[in-house]
């Protein structure tokens, strides 16, 4: 069985949330969403509109939508195929001006399957650790890749914002996909950089390993981010697979 819970709050700074979460075919950018599911197939995700773009809202909402629509009826084709569609369609109708980043998680029994595009981030976390699947889209990121700078350099770098992949962008989308397992007593963890920005990574694992409460951890997990004084929106989901 899969526990989970995800919860998204708007920027002090911003009249809309552009961050967006899925779990099958429910879609809220507003509301928690918390539940249970026997069903061996279940899809996450987690969508952040780019701040840059003037309808970044509209663009997060657009992609998890479409999901969604077809929840039924996907697998790995008509993923990849729907993420394609919807950036081709968002230059058509918008000409750039409505991005967004996004890590989808597919799961069918104990496989899963990761696309991702941009800085959300999805992690999986044991008992003793917590491991970040996917790899930033950023800049910076491609810095620390080459061993320009170091991680820890990364997070005062004055270009750390900038994304190098998204949906909607002006560059042809480049989908990360990752295939993994998840065992019994572990958990998954997707989340914005309104987070991961700005909580550490050892106080992300302590915070979704204290209780189990899933509730309870994700929304001091949002706490922490806010007396960090992130100034984005911010999102996280964790699932539980027991």
């Amino acid at each position: 069985m899969f526990k989970f819970y995800g919860k998204s709050t708007k920027s002090y700074l911003k009249e809309i949330n552009q961050d967006c979460l899925l779990v099958n075919n429910i879609v809220s950018n507003n509301e928690h969403i918390k539940g249970s599911s026997k069903n061996e197939n279940i899809l996450f995700a987690i969508a952040d509109g780019v701040g840059g773009s003037k309808y970044g809202e509209i663009a997060s909402n657009y992609i998890l939508e479409e999901l969604a629509k077809n929840r039924n009826l996907l697998n790995h084709q008509l993923i990849i195929n729907t993420i394609r569609n919807v950036h081709h369609d968002l230059i058509k109708q918008y000409s750039y001006s409505a991005q967004t980043v996004l890590s989808i998680i597919w799961i069918e029994k104990e496989k899963f399957t990761i696309y991702h595009i941009g800085d959300t981030r999805v992690y999986l976390i044991t008992e003793r650790n917590l491991i970040q699947l996917t790899n930033d889209h950023t800049y910076v990121q491609e810095l620390v890749d080459k061993g320009i700078i170091s991680n820890i350099m990364k997070l005062k770098h004055p270009k750390k914002n900038i994304i190098t992949q998204s949906l909607g962008g002006t560059v042809e989308i480049k989908i990360d996909i990752y295939n993994g397992l998840i065992e019994p007593g572990n958990k998954l963890l997707l989340t914005t950089d309104g987070i991961h920005d700005y909580v550490d990574n050892e106080t992300i694992y302590k915070t979704i390993n204290k209780t189990k409460n899933l509730e309870k951890n994700i929304n001091n997990l949002i706490l922490f981010a806010k007396e960090n004084n992130s100034k984005d929106d911010i999102s996280g989901m964790v699932v539980y697979y027991q």
